[in-house]
């Protein structure tokens, strides 16, 4: 929408009425509707064969399909070399890395600053709620 920005110019009223010169056919926007997508559908799921699917512009779809198929075929079928998985397992260490302590069982070491700030802090809210609850 353009407005008119220029403050010297007078404003013109703004309404949501269609103009009567403009049919309101001209305003719509046809919707691409794909006749063949069902049957491309069903011919990716084996129900329908190939020749039912390229019909129209799904042909682009059907070569799109086939193509990603012989490309996963082409890597379901790739195997990593001998050599590389030789490298692979001699790299691992030998003995599995010991399970760290649990979080519970290690060691805490706090400082006296933090026990003197934690013990102020409640010392502080202890003494507010005592007086809110002294004031009722």
């Amino acid at each position: 929408m353009l407005d008119n920005l220029d403050p010297n110019e007078p404003r013109a009223p703004k309404t949501r009425e269609t103009p009567v010169e403009r049919p309101l056919a001209d305003r719509e926007v046809p919707l691409s509707t794909r006749a063949g997508a069902a049957t491309l559908h069903a011919w990716l799921d084996g129900e329908v064969p190939e020749t039912a699917a390229r019909h129209g512009d799904m042909t682009r779809d059907v070569d799109f399909w086939k193509r990603l198929d012989r490309e996963l075929t082409a890597r379901r079928e790739m195997t990593t070399p001998a050599h590389i998985f030789g490298q692979i397992m001699a790299s691992l260490p030998v003995a599995a890395p010991a399970a760290s302590a649990k979080w519970y069982q290690k060691p805490m070491s706090v400082s006296p600053i933090a026990v003197a700030a934690a013990a102020a802090g409640t010392l502080a809210l202890g003494m507010a709620l005592g007086a809110a609850l002294t004031k009722r």
